[in-house]
């Protein structure tokens, strides 16, 4: 074999140099195979001698991981054209793998024992390396290390390639956690991560092998169910991922509880690809948080209605403020004692140019999710500040007016200038203006809260807590709010005031906003019954239906004038 080498060395001029100095391997064999030469950088390459590899074929460092449809395309490719390159994966003799890229060449003669092979061979092993860190970090959460949601894609799409049978449901689950924001707001972002990472764990000891998870991104993963032979063999999944985040998470130092909502969809009922899957499972997911959170929905047609009406009513609120279609209604508050009014609330609208007047309750809570409170909120209070200035100088001059603070807006670095630069603005004194915080807002951040509330009071801007009774707040707590006004929630007086438990309740808190030198306001009176009961316990003011619904300005001040026995 040595000799056969001989001869197509001397073929040619300095081969054996080129041979013996490249840094690719180099290995060459007989017609049928089998090893006659290899060059240095193939020794150093394989770790193996060339005595060790001597008449042995090429395929004695095959690792068995090269797909056998790699080398019947090799030799197809050999017998038609006479050469290939391609990449393999071998197996060097301390038993490590590595891959290759490698040319191969057959020299045809005549006669045919005179034919030979070349190989050429580089080790590639650090660049594939390289190149699967990459893909890696492409396809991966660098967070939880978890599948992310390109790669998750990736597997659903073949997922619906391979099930070609309406036997067999493939499932889509979106899980998304509930309240997640609060941990990052109030232990930072690092317990935020610990979390998630602690979730991706349980998530993946339920689902093992059953699927694929992914961390969809912020607080929310999808999971890949397969091959489902009915859609009811998806419940004790979900079952098991409640069970598996009901028990606390330490973050932070700190034990934690956390839930989730949780949505599913089935390939092929709810979709035909996987886009419209996945959105037909966050369509579902969306359901569960609607109606109480920590619970999971299957997907239903009707789900897409709603989120498409959802979907408007965010782009007409977002539009509303280009159109001007907010609008400020105002309602009286009343002096019990004299029944004429000493102040208003000022209450922002939705005049939407196609449905009308839009329900509060219908847009605020969007709004605030789209992040939009805050500058709502600034809008009514520079409207309604100008609004009084107006009432002072028509002869209302001691008139109050009430404007309610969302959390956005209160938590803002410059709230309190901002509130300076509006009183400036309209020229309304600062005793003039009541700004109204719900017991959830002071309670959230305690000492913060009561900081920003002092800043207030040293300007001479009245606070009001509202819907007081239905928030978190202890009476230890109420002592260091630098407050005037409590309103007493309308629940305690809408139902019938004869009820023994409400009448204790507005008894009680009247009781203890008079020890704290706190004004006292009762919403939502509606009957000449309930005046009656909130007048015998001592409360001062008084504001509902009774007196005035949420009106506009003008019939406000035509209401102002009535109510005060003022003509023209």
């Amino acid at each position: 074999m040595r000799d056969n080498f001989e001869r197509f060395a001397g073929d040619y001029e300095n081969v054996w140099k080129l041979f013996n100095h490249m840094n690719d391997g180099l290995i060459i064999t007989d017609y049928q195979k089998r090893i006659i030469a290899i060059n240095p950088a193939y020794e150093e390459i394989t770790g193996y001698s060339f005595d060790e590899l001597q008449g042995k074929n090429p395929n004695f460092v095959q690792s068995g991981k090269t797909a056998r449809s790699v080398f019947n395309e090799m030799w197809r490719e050999i017998g038609k054209s006479g050469t290939w390159t391609g990449e393999l994966i071998n197996r060097r003799k301390n038993g490590e793998e590595f891959w290759s890229f490698i040319t191969i060449t057959h020299i045809k003669k005549k006669p045919v024992e005179d034919s030979y092979y070349i190989g050429v061979m580089r080790d590639i092993t650090e660049r594939k390396k390289a190149e699967a860190k990459v893909s890696h970090l492409a396809y991966h959460d660098s967070l939880t290390d978890m599948p992310n949601r390109a790669l998750f894609l990736k597997h659903l799409k073949s997922a619906i390639v391979m099930n070609d049978s309406d036997e067999q449901k493939v499932a889509v689950i979106f899980l998304d956690l509930d309240h997640f924001k609060k941990v990052n707001d109030t232990l930072g972002h690092h317990a935020g991560d610990q979390l998630l990472q602690e979730v991706s764990r349980r998530i993946e000891s339920v689902v093992a092998e059953k699927g694929v998870v992914s961390r969809f991104g912020g607080d929310e993963f999808t999971i890949l169910i397969e091959t489902l032979n009915e859609k009811s063999d998806i419940q004790p999944i979900i079952d098991k991922l409640f069970q598996a985040l009901q028990r606390p998470f330490l973050c932070g130092g700190k034990e934690l509880y956390i839930t989730a909502s949780v949505g599913v969809s089935f390939y092929p009922d709810h979709g035909e690809d996987a886009q419209e899957l996945l959105q037909n499972a966050d369509n579902a997911m969306y359901r569960t948080k609607d109606e109480g959170r920590n619970n999971f929905q299957f997907y239903e047609r009707s789900m897409n209605e709603a989120s498409l009406e959802q979907l408007q009513l965010e782009q007409d609120i977002r539009k509303a403020f280009e159109k001007d279609e907010f609008v400020v209604h105002y309602q009286l508050q009343v002096d019990i004692e004299t029944g004429k009014p000493y102040g208003v609330e000022a209450l922002v609208r939705w005049q939407h140019e196609k449905d009308g007047l839009v329900s509060p309750g219908k847009f605020l809570p969007v709004a605030e999710e789209l992040g939009l409170m805050g500058a709502l909120d600034d809008w009514v209070l520079k409207t309604a500040c100008k609004q009084t200035k107006q009432w002072h100088e028509q002869g209302f001059k001691d008139l109050v007016i009430s404007v309610n603070i969302s959390q956005q807006q209160f938590e803002t670095y410059n709230f309190v200038e901002g509130v300076k630069k509006t009183l400036a603005e309209t020229d309304l004194k600062p005793d003039h203006l009541c700004l109204e915080i719900t017991e959830n807002i002071a309670v959230a951040n305690t000492d913060e809260a009561i900081a920003r509330l002092n800043e207030l009071k040293g300007i001479g801007v009245r606070v009001s807590l509202d819907d007081f009774g239905t928030g978190y707040s202890s009476l230890s707590q109420l002592k260091r709010f630098p407050i005037d006004i409590l309103k007493i929630d309308q629940s305690f007086v809408r139902e019938s005031p004869q009820t023994t438990e409400n009448a204790a309740i507005v008894k009680l808190i009247i009781g203890m906003a008079k020890s704290l030198n706190f004004s006292v306001i009762c919403e939502g009176i509606e009957t000449e019954e309930q005046l009656t009961l909130i007048k015998k316990e001592g409360c001062q003011h008084a504001q509902g239906f009774l007196f005035s619904r949420p009106i506009p300005a003008v019939k406000c001040e035509a209401m102002m004038k009535q109510m005060n026995n003022i003509t023209g």
